[in-house]
């Protein structure tokens, strides 16, 4: 979980419980070897309520007039796919599948027999066989990520069964799933990490509006918009941010008011809908979670039903979710389990607590940790409790309160200047009028003061003064020479005065290339000797940087024997020798062979195995790292085909 500035809400839950505000009235598994996607809700001529539950090899509709006893009335088959998207225009349901090598284009399914029966009337596969997503408002059909880019197909389902493509949009690249009201569009953009506004209301020629701000690392997956249509709650699947709210009162720019709201299991969020002052959401395994979002800009958890008790795969869980049923029923489609039916009541929840996470401080001023703290009814005593450390000693807790109230349900609590190198710990409480207690990090317990028991984990920063990280050694100890086809390993150790944690970027005359402690050299053949490359590596702590550079020279071949790679079969002594830790072994072979390069101690007993595969001609370069052995001679030897030979090698620590 990435860190989020000063100024951001990093959002998190109260722990969350298998069953929350939520009764389970029926689960039904009718395809336990298959597996299942996507759910969607149907109410036929009766006023019988239907699940279109997706399946991996095709589409379940379950009638729900016995909520206790769900009852599956039809099925049609469909290709085998992963992933399998369902929505509903009147009397017909429209649905797709996207699976690398298979498709179905878009099959169309009339519902009006139900609860007797239900028919595929129509596949069609004009404008695609792929796609993922499926999107229906006021009688067109938006489909979106399909083969050849990715883009958006607009149906008219004036006549239901014989769609009419009005156009295709791509000006938003792969397009992953979209939400569309009266004219307007959001496109959720995948990895680009942005949401797009389309202009719909020509729905022969849409446009671009505006886009979010990228959030790097996440994939824009999904999302809604509240019901007055000026938030969007936006979803991504790459368990970064998990859900973004945005503002969008003035559409062309997007207002970012909730940077993260996330459960505090690290589950991966898919799929949320809105229905009033509700969000509904699938969070894959964490089950089926509610936010009450009566204030848009401060969601809380107010429901939560588990359906994967036991966790399974990070995509594996409750997948889709539809709350719009005229009973008030909820269904969920878990991957594995299939069909949940469930009614969500409103009731007393625990406050929630909204967090400002902030970096380690640079200096000895006072720090405000700032929380939103909400409920449902009402807060009667929040505080924060916080510690130092220092040397190994830890001090007391400390109980802070803000002496001013909060503004917008803001509170502030402030700690006091630290000297540097202490670490803070801390974790904030609150209490509800009902007794009910929440702590963040979760786990806290006690009501005098609230959170009088401190929870298991806890926020912490250090006061540090950053210095500028030391280069301790390296290798080569300077510019080096190597021949064509040659291969070199640089290494740098590094340590950091100030306790911070070092990063290593190696750059190849000033192109990216590793991030490791070393980096592998290998001379290209797209530059032919002599030829100079300019190896960096900056290593940096996040406030200050060192760099080191070497100058490697690939010089021509010295014989018309070498430039025609006329090579003979040799094991050079290992350099440097004696050496300690590491030390690179240099070989060649005139023709492919297996070859088996290892070193033995003194005793003959082996103790690693450098190289143990077939090898076309060539010079070779293999590095011996020996730190986790002690110091001594050892004997490095080489078998290829009829040729041995052996070298001694003394390590000395």
């Amino acid at each position: 979980m990435i860190k989020k500035t000063f100024l951001a809400l990093w959002i998190c839950a109260p722990v969350l419980f298998s069953q929350t505000n939520v009764d389970l009235v029926s689960n039904l598994n009718p395809y336990p070897s298959i597996g299942y996607n996507d759910i969607w809700g149907y109410v036929d001529g009766q006023g019988i309520e239907y699940a279109l539950l997706g399946t991996r090899h095709g589409t379940s509709i379950i009638r729900l007039d016995t909520p206790s006893n769900p009852q599956e009335v039809a099925f049609i088959p469909g290709p085998p796919s992963i992933w399998r998207d369902i929505k509903v225009h009147n009397n017909y349901a429209y649905i797709i599948t996207e699976q690398t090598g298979t498709g179905q284009g878009l099959q169309i399914i009339e519902l009006s027999s139900l609860p007797n029966s239900a028919m595929l009337v129509e596949t069609i596969d004009t404008w695609f066989v792929r796609a993922h997503n499926i999107f229906i408002d006021n009688g067109y059909a938006y489909v979106i990520g399909t083969e050849g880019g990715g883009g958006m197909h607009i149906l008219d389902l004036s006549n239901p069964i014989s769609p009419v493509r009005t156009a295709y949009y791509s000006a938003s690249g792969y397009i992953h799933d979209v939400y569309v009201w009266d004219d307007t569009l959001v496109a959720c953009a995948g990895s680009s990490g942005q949401f797009h506004l389309v202009d719909v209301s020509d729905k022969s020629n849409p446009q671009f509006i505006s886009a979010s701000p990228s959030i790097p690392g996440i994939y824009a997956h999904a999302g809604w918009m509240t019901e007055n249509k000026r938030y969007f709650y936006g979803t991504e699947e790459f368990n970064q941010v998990d859900i973004t709210v945005w503002d969008l009162q003035d559409r062309f720019s997007w207002e970012l008011v909730i940077p993260t709201w996330e459960t505090n299991s690290d589950a991966t969020v898919h799929n949320l809908l809105i229905h009033g002052n509700y969000a509904h959401i699938s969070y894959y395994y964490d089950g089926y979670v509610i936010l009450d979002i009566s204030n848009p800009e401060a969601p809380y958890l107010i429901g939560q039903y588990d359906t994967t008790p036991i966790n399974r795969g990070t995509l594996d869980g409750a997948w889709g979710v539809y709350p719009y049923l005229p009973s008030g029923l909820t269904i969920i489609s878990d991957t594995e389990t299939g069909l949940y039916v469930f009614q969500f009541t409103p009731g007393d929840v625990p406050p929630t607590i909204l967090h400002t996470e902030i970096d380690d401080v640079l200096n000895n001023d006072p720090i405000t940790i700032s929380a939103n703290i909400v409920d449902n009814d009402q807060i009667v005593d929040p505080n924060m409790h916080y510690r130092t450390t220092f040397e190994g000693s830890t001090s007391e807790w400390f109980l802070v309160n803000d002496p001013d109230g909060p503004t917008n349900n803001i509170y502030e609590f402030e700690i006091p200047g630290q000297d540097f190198v202490k670490t803070v710990e801390y974790y904030l409480a609150a209490v509800d009028n009902n007794n009910n207690v929440t702590t963040l990090p979760s786990g806290g317990s006690g009501i005098n003061p609230p959170g009088a028991i401190p929870p298991p984990e806890l926020f912490s920063f250090k006061v540090i003064n950053p210095g500028i990280p030391i280069i301790t050694s390296f290798f080569p100890l300077g510019d080096t020479t190597i021949n064509k086809n040659d291969e070199i390993d640089f290494e740098v150790v590094a340590i950091d005065t100030s306790g911070l944690e070092l990063n290593y970027q190696w750059y190849n005359d000033d192109f990216p290339v590793g991030t490791n402690t070393t980096y592998h050299y290998r001379h290209s053949s797209f530059d032919p000797p002599p030829h100079t490359d300019v190896i960096k590596v900056v290593i940096s702590n996040g406030y200050f940087t060192t760099e080191n550079i070497w100058n490697v020279f690939v010089q021509i071949p010295t014989s018309v024997e070498d430039e025609n790679n006329i090579l003979s079969y040799n094991l050079n002594q290992n350099y440097p020798n004696p050496f300690n830790p590491t030390t690179q072994i240099n070989f060649s072979i005139p023709k492919t062979e297996f070859v088996n390069l290892s070193v033995y101690n003194s005793l003959g007993e082996k103790v690693s195995e450098l190289v143990n595969e077939t090898k076309p001609p060539g010079k070779y370069s293999v590095r011996f790292d020996a730190s986790n052995l002690s110091s001594g001679i050892y004997i490095a030897k080489i078998t290829a085909g009829n040729f041995n030979q052996l070298i001694k090698m003394a390590l000395s620590k």
